[in-house]
């Protein structure tokens, strides 16, 4: 089943396929167009008499019309469900599963301790308040945050809590097909974790891959994020699936390794001359070269924001993730550098 001319979630034209598409003979995607805020993807792999779901949604409808879109594609029971890390664009529809197995690494389960449904729901309320009634940079904050959660719909979330957990490595078995999990993070998260179908060469990269979309880190360096992507490589996979954007492969790895190396060596150059974070971001996005670059056509390229901030704290030792706590402050300057965006292009 697939969506080819419907709307992205966020009311913009799709520029690939949306829906539940086949990629190998047995496995599956569910493509979210346009990777934007958790416009997330899923995984579906179907084995004999068993299927293993991976991921899910940030809310419950849109996980529903993904298991909808699964109920009619095949018949087998999802016997096992599979979350690539912790946040809630990936895990919060898990509940609609209570009969499936939950695998997460160590990471993931500890960083879905941390989610917390009822603070979401709280939060867009209040983001929609400032949007409506709150002057000037409070009013962009909210208008902001209230864009990236118009879409869903946060009630009725609980957190489940995994049923096996695994450090570095774990292979499954799916109804006679085999699924090799490899805990890659922290990059993106701490609990990173990549599923491999090798008889189907496909690769379930989770947020450690996005296409076309600006990735951010939130809890590893730039280091750590360039290990996962040579491991990833090194499995040689025909087919990628991101965990924001189109199917993608070898080419699609490398460019995001090239941007990661790019963007660390200007944040330090930036860095080493003074600048705050703010104004390195702000520099590097409004710069000729980041408009030459791929890059600078992705979606998002806002989040330059929380990258360089990683950067920055990757020059201490040791190096800090960014906890929950501190993203509000971080997502306040993401906001403002998106208005500055917006006020260039008109």
């Amino acid at each position: 089943m697939s969506f080819a001319n419907a709307p992205s979630l966020h009311g913009t034209a799709a520029t690939y396929e949306t829906g539940l598409v086949d990629i190998a003979p047995g496995v599956c995607a569910w493509l979210q167009p346009n990777g934007d805020w958790s416009e997330s993807n899923v995984g579906l792999v179907i084995g004999d008499r068993a299927a293993a779901l991976i991921d899910t949604a940030w809310d419950l409808p849109l996980t529903r019309r993904i298991l909808g879109a699964v109920q009619q594609r095949t018949a087998e029971p999802i016997t096992k469900v599979i979350a690539t890390h912790g946040d809630g664009d990936h895990v919060n529809g898990l509940q609609l599963l209570p009969q499936a197995e939950l695998i997460t690494s160590t990471g993931t389960a500890a960083d879905m301790a941390h989610e917390s449904p009822g603070g979401l729901r709280r939060s867009y309320l209040g983001a929609r308040f400032l949007r409506t009634f709150a002057p000037g940079p409070p009013r962009r904050f909210g208008a902001y945050i209230a864009s990236m959660m118009d879409p869903f719909d946060f009630r009725g979330i609980t957190i489940r809590t995994p049923d096996r957990v695994f450090s570095s490595a774990l292979t499954l078995d799916v109804g006679g097909v085999a699924l090799e999990l490899h805990h890659l993070g922290p990059a993106h998260t701490s609990g990173d974790t990549i599923v491999y179908v090798p008889e189907r060469g496909v690769v379930f990269a989770g947020d450690l891959l996005f296409t076309g979309v600006t990735p951010n880190s939130w809890s590893g360096t730039v280091g750590g994020w360039l290990r996962a992507i040579d491991k990833i490589g090194a499995l040689d996979p025909s087919v990628i699936v991101p965990g924001h954007g189109p199917l993608s492969g070898a080419p699609e790895l490398e460019l995001l390794e090239q941007y990661w190396r790019w963007l660390e060596q200007r944040t330090h150059q930036a860095l080493d001359q003074g600048a705050s974070v703010y104004e390195c971001a702000r520099e590097i996005v409004f710069g000729e070269e980041f408009a030459e670059r791929p890059w600078g056509a992705w979606v998002c390229p806002e989040r330059t924001v929380l990258n360089v901030e990683i950067v920055a704290r990757s020059r201490a030792t040791p190096f800090r993730p960014i906890t929950h706590r501190q993203r509000p402050a971080l997502m306040w300057q993401v906001a403002r550098l998106h208005g500055e965006l917006q006020a260039a292009r008109a």
